[in-house]
């Protein structure tokens, strides 16, 4: 798909939810585009968000909006297990697609969901937005670069305490709930960001009685030698840091680490023992308006205009490897999932 500088890029949004909404919300912020249409299960509920996102189109079906031939991109704000089937039939129907995530809840699944993108030449992306944060993307830029030395450890965690309604989407196994796939994800495609690929790990969990996590923690060794520390939860809170060590500095993102708009940089130089004499704190400081995602839309746009079928900060490969990854880990501590 090629579109011009001069064209703005259609949006459509499966599911009127308070994730599409905050989604919707930063729409202003991002020019060449516009939300053209929003569909929910409930004609009554779409028309509602459409009122207040000012959204010219409201549906009350997914297929109404996903055939539509006005719209460019989809973005799947639903939850987790409609994921897979959303985004096929998106595809199908010649939508490129924005899904949220967890992207699917199987690996095979975003196999085949990447398969088909290729074969009609659209554009794919799990919408990790950590990756696209001004403060995530200078960290990234400055450990590959040498700046920050050599990482050797981290240190991650995103606990909070949910809804614990055993039918709501946190608990119940049907439709994908559990600890990792709803913050676990953040703390581990951060780490692989900024540390590299994890080629081994440990894990455990606790699980309630549906086979849900309620709490994981992974300890994963990385390519490039360092090793990380990744925790989450959704019965109980945390720091919601991130701590990332080199051979002579240490980088703090104060919570909320995901949506980073700030980071503390302790530079230690060639300083040893527990209590380092010489230290030099640099701080970098991003704000930003809004939820935050509008460098995730803008990031997209930039794609389509550019005819990229794959982002180039998080490619279809690196997608693979995390789902990947997450099965492997709910294989070793029993996690259900649909």
């Amino acid at each position: 798909m090629n579109i011009q500088n001069s064209q703005s890029i259609r949006w459509g949004i499966l599911g009127a939810g308070r994730n599409s909404g905050k989604f919707a919300s930063d729409f202003p912020l991002v020019p060449g585009c516009e939300l053209y249409g929003i569909a929910s299960r409930q004609l009554s509920k779409a028309q509602q968000f459409a009122q207040e996102y000012r959204i010219s189109h409201s549906y009350g079906s997914y297929k109404e909006l996903i055939s539509h031939p006005e719209i460019d991109i989809i973005y799947i704000g639903t939850v987790n297990h409609t994921h897979y089937e959303l985004t096929r039939e998106s595809l199908l129907a010649g939508k490129s697609v924005l899904c949220e995530k967890p992207f699917t809840l199987h690996a095979e699944q975003t196999r085949e969901l990447i398969e088909l993108a290729r074969s009609k030449k659209l554009f794919l992306l799990c919408g990790i937005w950590s990756r696209f944060f001004p403060v995530i993307r200078q960290i990234a830029q400055g450990l590959q670069n040498g700046i920050y030395g050599t990482p050797l450890l981290a240190q991650m965690d995103f606990c909070f305490k949910g809804n614990n309604n055993p039918q709501g989407r946190l608990l119940n196994p049907a439709l994908g709930g559990g600890a990792l796939a709803d913050v676990g994800i953040y703390p581990l495609s951060i780490a692989q960001f900024l540390l590299g690929e994890i080629i081994d790990f440990s894990a455990s969990a606790i699980l309630s009685p549906e086979k849900i996590d309620l709490r994981v923690i992974i300890n994963a060794r990385h390519k490039s030698g360092a090793i990380s520390a990744l925790s989450a939860a959704i019965d109980t809170f945390s720091s919601r840091e991130a701590s990332i060590s080199t051979d002579n500095v240490r980088i703090l993102i104060p919570c909320p680490f995901w949506k980073a708009s700030s980071a503390i940089i302790h530079h230690y130089g060639e300083s040893v023992g527990s209590s380092p004499e010489k230290e030099r704190i640099e701080t970098i400081d991003q704000p930003y308006p809004g939820k935050g995602f509008h460098f995730e839309i803008a990031h997209v746009n930039q794609c389509l205009r550019d005819g990229l079928i794959e982002s180039p900060l998080l490619t279809h490969n690196e997608m693979l490897k995390i789902d990947l990854l997450l099965d492997q880990i709910r294989l070793k501590t029993g996690i259900v999932t649909p």
